[in-house]
């Protein structure tokens, strides 16, 4: 009987894991809480595990700001490797690159 009872604690208390996850993924990450939530209860402490280091970031996200408390979104920094459409032949290019390698056509990257 006391094993009974030690199984249902530790499934109770791997389905609350999960629904925190589930949760925690709606705020923190872009893809889909509930198939988060999902993964670490079938998954295991591996979905956990890929939760913790896949599923929280992104575009998205909130961070606590250690002073204030508040939570404000982290805003998407240009990176290099941004890309846009070339006006004439719709190639994708690097935002930094002038003309496009394709067709030779200036970029307009304002």
């Amino acid at each position: 009987m006391a094993e009974l009872v030690a199984w249902l604690l530790l499934a109770f208390v791997w389905f609350i894991v999960s629904v925190w996850a589930g949760l925690d993924a709606a705020k923190h990450s872009p893809h889909n809480a509930f198939l988060w939530g999902f993964s670490v209860f079938v998954g295991g402490l591996l979905g956990l595990a890929l939760y913790l280091n896949l599923g929280r970031g992104g575009y998205g996200t909130h961070r606590s700001d250690a002073d204030t408390r508040s939570r404000a979104p982290i805003e998407k920094t240009p990176s290099r490797n941004e890309l846009v459409s070339c006006p004439n032949c719709h190639a994708r290019e690097e935002a930094d690159r002038d003309t496009c390698r394709f067709c030779g056509e200036p970029l307009d990257t304002s």
